[in-house]
């Protein structure tokens, strides 16, 4: 997709419901700020803390991010908005994180920005009136950390609900099933309890934290350089390289310990009619939307994956016959009842439906590889596919003939692992 002149990209068309979240978000948070800013006693070691903060944010920018290099899930802006939102006046807490946000973290702006401040705001109330005061270094120290910690931490769950709630869409549970985004949340948690500590003693000594800021913040950026080598970017799926690996591995698991464990082998009917007619930006959010129902639809320990062209391949750990088969019928039904928002041709919207077909084979079936798990999975794709689309066919092993058309069978034929033909 080419972009507009210059290099810069359309914005992206945020749906009502989100619209609806950040225009609420947004004027909570100037409610809120308004409420608190009569309360406002500016002093020089607020300013000169506040700005030192912003030049430590900037300065992690410059330094932390290479030129082209990707957008991290986390980042450790966190280091410079929790002493803001612990050490700073409530009122200057609604605003000055959601200015290090803008600045420290492209990846997130406007409303995402407002949001940020918003759950700092609501900590840095909380925080003053619940902490204990700390006017004596070592009286109360150690309830105090305990404080900042807490108060990290909220304001760490805080964001991770209201931030997507504005700009992915993504929920709090699937945030907290991302091992990556943990580890990150944990190191900003740290990161910012060390800052705040420090700029206790002084704000000229949060400067000191930019030169280990910067390493971890280059270290996200590799996580998120490995994440999306392994990544499907149209699906958000994993690639067909990273299923295949993370499959051979739980195939091979499921061997030594004898556990069940089934394959379905999804493809999408008739997509190139959707493409014809709508245009391929609809076929990649058709593909967008039948990912989004497969991954809502399974398990947290099921393994899916986009496998080439519209077809998508789910391994099932612990899985029976009967069960994988209920499975694969949950996801039909779940693709064919969705529909999607399709920006077609000539920049008009339509919505758009399609259905899936789907084969089904059991490990206990088949021969004890990867490859001969996905030929067993095609084959009874290949069944769905003549008794008519959009319907869910077993494998059973048979002699190496070819079984009737919509029988549900189908001999197994060795074929290549990656890239299967379409089906259409």
């Amino acid at each position: 997709m080419r972009g507009r002149p210059g290099g810069r990209q359309p914005r992206p068309h945020l749906p009502a419901r989100r619209r609806i979240i950040a225009g609420a978000i947004s004027v909570t948070w100037i409610t809120a700020a308004a409420a608190c800013a009569p309360q406002l006693r500016p002093t020089v070691g607020s300013g000169c803390l506040l700005g030192v903060l912003l030049v430590c944010a900037l300065l992690v920018k410059l330094l932390g991010h290479g030129r082209g290099a990707p957008q991290p899930p986390v980042s450790t802006s966190g280091a410079w908005e929790l002493p803001a939102a612990v050490l700073l006046p409530p009122a200057l807490a609604f605003i000055a994180p959601a200015a290090v946000t803008a600045i420290a973290c492209r990846r997130i702006r406007g409303a995402g920005a407002v949001a940020v401040g918003l759950a700092d705001g609501i900590v840095s109330a909380g925080f003053h009136a619940l902490a204990p005061p700390l006017h004596a270094p070592g009286t109360r120290a150690g309830e105090w950390l305990l404080a900042v910690v807490a108060a990290g931490a909220m304001r760490w769950a805080l964001i991770c609900t209201v931030v997507p709630a504005v700009t992915s869409g993504a929920r709090l549970p699937r945030l907290l099933a991302d091992r990556e985004l943990l580890r990150g949340g944990l190191a900003e948690l740290c990161a910012g309890v060390l800052v705040t500590c420090s700029a206790v003693i002084s704000p000229l000594c949060v400067i000191l934290a930019v030169p280990l800021a910067t390493p971890l913040q280059r270290s996200l950026q590799h996580a998120r350089l490995v994440r999306d080598a392994r990544t499907d970017l149209k699906t958000g799926l994993l690639n067909a390289a990273a299923w295949q690996e993370e499959a051979a591995a739980e195939i091979a698991r499921a061997l030594r310990a004898r556990l069940p464990l089934a394959m379905a082998l999804l493809d999408v009917d008739h997509f190139k009619a959707v493409n014809d007619t709508h245009g391929h930006l609809a076929g990649d959010q058709a593909l967008r939307a039948v990912a989004d129902v497969v991954k809502a639809q399974l398990r947290a320990y099921d393994i899916a994956g986009r496998f080439g062209g519209e077809e998508f391949a789910v391994l099932l750990p612990h899985t029976q016959a009967d069960q994988a088969r209920r499975i694969a019928e949950r996801l039909r039904t779940a693709v064919a009842a969705a529909d999607f928002d399709a920006s077609g041709t000539g920049g008009h919207r339509t919505r758009v439906r399609v259905t899936v077909s789907v084969g089904v084979v059991c490990l206990a079936d088949t021969g004890p590889g990867l490859q001969a798990l996905v030929a067993a999975a095609d084959a009874a794709l290949y069944d769905a596919k003549a008794a008519g689309r959009n319907r869910v066919r077993t494998w059973r092993q048979l002699p190496d003939t070819a079984a009737p058309a919509g029988s549900g069978t189908r001999a197994c034929h060795v074929m290549p692992v990656l890239g299967g033909a379409p089906h259409g």
